[in-house]
């Protein structure tokens, strides 16, 4: 009967760094190694089970079915092995690292009050915070590149794996001159025939589909960011209304524009996510700092 350490897990490893790069020598790249020795993981692994692991495809190489399953174990074993580095680090240091990728929103607010909440308790947390869209915030928790992930979605994720923080509500910026700054509300079909400042691609595509919902086809400007410094700028100065995340104004509210709810409301649900087998004190802590802060900025879920 084989046993489990028959198989090298450096190898499993190897086959997820070559799914991911497409290529023996783009591995060999990623894992600071030689090609001939990513090769000869290749060849070893394909004797062991008696099948080919990988097949040319153009300049690169595609994975077999086999491959596919040793590059899914060897994902799982690189994330592993990255928790255990970083826990070991937070072992020897004297205040537990806690590594988080959350959009830039979040950054500039609930994880800055979080780690406020935690320093006035005397609870020491070394933050190491990457900005990044939920998808590739997702994909470095998966990845074992973090601890949280803060993301936020169209409906309240129902994963055992996400804690769900609260409801953020779309507002409309727009100049203090504008005929709309004297109204309680801004409905989106108010918005037809302007040039909506809406944000990042993923947030052009959310506000489009509402108002596409809704009977409208509003123009976009053309400026794309997720800077909502700039954006409130270019709502001040006429550019077009914009489209931001109420979230925002609790980091920068310009004194010259006047924000108003979005009437049908779009709102995201804002959600922070744990990995499922590596729990730190450290990031238990965090996670529950960002929940007071949430309960201080969103509308509960």
């Amino acid at each position: 009967m084989s046993h489990p350490l028959d198989l090298d897990p450096r190898s499993l490893v190897v086959l997820h760094h070559i799914a991911r790069a497409g290529s023996l020598s783009g591995a060999a790249r990623a894992l600071g190694w030689s090609h001939p020795a990513v090769a000869q993981h290749v060849r070893r692994l394909e004797a062991h089970i008696g099948a080919p692991l990988v097949i040319r495809a153009g300049r690169g190489v595609e994975l077999t079915e086999a491959g596919l399953v040793a590059a899914a174990a060897g994902a799982d074993i690189a994330a592993t092995l990255a928790h255990a580095r970083a826990g070991f680090a937070d072992v020897a240091a004297a205040a537990p690292r806690v590594r988080v990728v959350a959009f830039p929103t979040a950054c500039a607010t609930l994880l800055v009050d979080a780690h406020a909440s935690l320093a006035a308790r005397g609870d020491a947390v070394r933050l190491d915070i990457a900005e990044a869209e939920p998808d590739e915030a997702l994909a470095a928790l998966d990845a074992g590149d973090a601890d949280l992930a803060v993301t936020f979605h169209d409906e309240s994720p129902r994963d055992p794996r996400a804690t769900v923080l609260g409801i953020d509500a779309m507002v409309v910026v727009v100049a203090g001159s504008d005929r709309r700054a004297d109204a309680a509300a801004v409905d989106v079909r108010d918005l037809e025939g302007d040039a909506v400042i809406a944000g990042c691609p993923a947030c052009q595509r959310r506000f489009t589909r509402h108002a596409d919902a809704h009977g409208v086809r509003p123009a976009l400007h053309p400026q794309v960011t997720d800077d909502y410094v700039l954006m409130q700028a270019m709502a001040a100065v006429g550019q077009g209304p914009a489209v931001l995340p109420r979230l925002s104004m609790a980091a920068h509210r310009r004194a010259d524009v006047a924000v108003r709810e979005l009437t049908p409301r779009l709102v995201r649900h804002v959600a922070v996510w744990r990995t499922a087998g590596r729990r730190t004190a450290g990031a238990d802590a965090l996670t529950a700092a960002l929940a007071e802060a949430a309960s201080r900025a969103f509308e509960p879920a």
